[in-house]
C-alpha cells in the first residue's frame, strides 16, 4: 500500500503525458503559452507504463490520463493499450477539451479507456472562443458526440469564473444531463501566471448551488467518496452536479491521488512545488524497488492541505499545462 504521513491511501494517478495543448485557456495557461519540453525529456508510453505498473505493485488502482490536453500526445492509444494490460490497473480515464476525439474516441475506447471528464466552460460559441483563446466550437461538439456514441461513461467539468460564465450554471447542468451526464463545477484556483490574476474570479461553490436551487430542486447524494466533488440531484428530473470546492472548502483530508508529470515527476499534490525525480531514476537503470522508495518518497511529501488561502498563498509555481491538473 502507499500511505502518506497523515494516513491517506493514494490510490489514483493521474498521468499527465504532454505539457502541449491545443487551447490556451485563460484559467490555465498565459495567452502566449508556454516554454515547452523538448521531446526528449518528456516520458516515453514506455517509461509512463513501467511506473504506473510499480504503482501498481504499491496499491493504485486508477489512471487518468492529462495534459495539457493528451489527445495532442501521437498514437495514445498505444498508451492506454498498454496501461490496460498491467495488473491490477481498475480503470482508465482521461479529461479532455474533446476537440480530437472524433477520430480518437473509437479506438482509445477499445484500447481499454472507459471514462472522459470533458471541459466544457460555456455554451455560447463567442465566449468559449475567448475562454480557450482559440475557436473550435464545432471539432468540440463533434468529439463529445463521438465520445457519447462509443458509451463512454462522460462527466462535464467547468471551471466557473465570475463575469465570465458563472450565469450559465443551469443550461449547463441541462446540457450536460441531455447525454445522462453530470455536471461539475470547480472552483476557479490561482496556478502560476495564471494565480497573479484576480482572485474575486472564484464563485464560492454555495453561491452555485443557491443560484441552481430557484430552477432545479437540488439534493444532496448520502454516501461517501473519494471523488472531490459535492455531488446533488434534481428530484423532478435526476439531472446530477457535483460542486468541486477548491478554494472555499477543499476537500484534501480525503485525497488519494499522486500525479506523474510528462517530465516524469511524481508530484503529492497538484498545488505543491514538490517532485520527485523519477525519469531520472528511469534512465539509470533503476530496479522496480528504487521506483517504490520513490513513490513512498513523494507520497511522504504530501502536506495535509493545499495553503492557497493562507494570508501569503502558496501555490504552484507552475501553470496548470505544466502539471496535469
Amino acid at each position: 500500500m502507499l500511505v502518506d504521513r497523515f494516513d491517506r491511501l493514494i490510490s489514483y494517478l493521474r498521468i499527465s503525458v504532454t505539457d502541449r495543448c491545443n487551447f490556451r485557456c485563460v484559467y490555465c495557461m498565459p495567452a502566449e503559452g508556454i516554454d515547452v519540453s523538448p521531446r526528449q525529456e518528456i516520458l516515453s508510453f514506455e517509461e509512463i507504463a513501467r511506473v504506473a505498473s510499480v504503482g501498481a505493485e504499491l496499491g493504485l488502482r486508477k489512471i487518468r490520463l492529462t495534459g495539457g490536453e493528451p489527445t495532442v500526445r501521437r498514437d495514445l492509444p498505444t498508451l492506454v493499450a498498454m496501461l490496460s494490460s498491467i495488473k491490477g490497473i481498475e480503470e482508465i480515464a482521461m479529461t479532455t477539451n474533446a476537440a480530437l476525439m472524433t477520430d480518437l474516441a473509437a479506438p482509445l475506447k477499445r484500447a481499454g479507456m472507459s471514462r472522459l471528464n470533458i471541459s466544457l466552460d460555456t455554451l455560447n460559441r463567442e465566449k468559449a472562443a475567448r475562454i480557450a483563446r482559440r475557436d473550435e466550437w464545432e471539432r468540440v461538439q463533434s468529439g463529445i458526440e463521438a465520445s457519447y456514441r462509443e458509451g463512454f461513461g462522460l462527466k462535464f467539468n467547468a471551471v466557473i469564473m465570475r463575469g465570465w460564465n458563472d450565469g450559465e450554471l443551469g443550461d449547463l447542468l441541462e446540457y450536460a444531463h441531455s447525454f445522462g451526464a453530470p455536471m461539475r463545477f470547480i472552483e476557479w484556483m490561482p496556478m502560476g501566471l495564471t494565480g497573479q490574476t484576480d482572485r474575486n474570479q472564484t464563485v464560492p461553490w454555495r453561491e452555485m448551488l443557491e443560484s441552481l436551487q430557484g430552477r432545479f430542486d437540488l439534493v444532496q447524494e448520502s454516501g461517501v467518496s473519494a471523488d472531490p466533488a459535492k455531488m446533488w440531484r434534481c428530484q423532478k428530473t435526476g439531472a446530477r452536479v457535483g460542486f468541486i470546492s477548491s478554494m472555499s472548502d477543499h476537500f484534501c483530508s480525503t485525497c488519494n491521488r499522486m500525479r506523474l508529470t510528462a517530465q516524469g515527476g511524481l508530484r503529492p499534490c497538484l498545488h505543491q512545488d514538490a517532485e520527485v525525480d523519477v525519469r531520472s531514476l528511469l534512465r539509470s537503470g533503476a530496479s522496480d524497488a528504487e521506483l517504490i522508495d520513490a513513490f513512498r518518497e513523494a507520497a511522504g511529501l504530501k502536506w495535509a492541505g493545499h495553503r492557497m488561502n493562507d494570508i501569503i498563498p502558496l501555490y504552484s509555481s507552475k501553470d496548470m499545462v505544466a502539471i496535469g491538473g
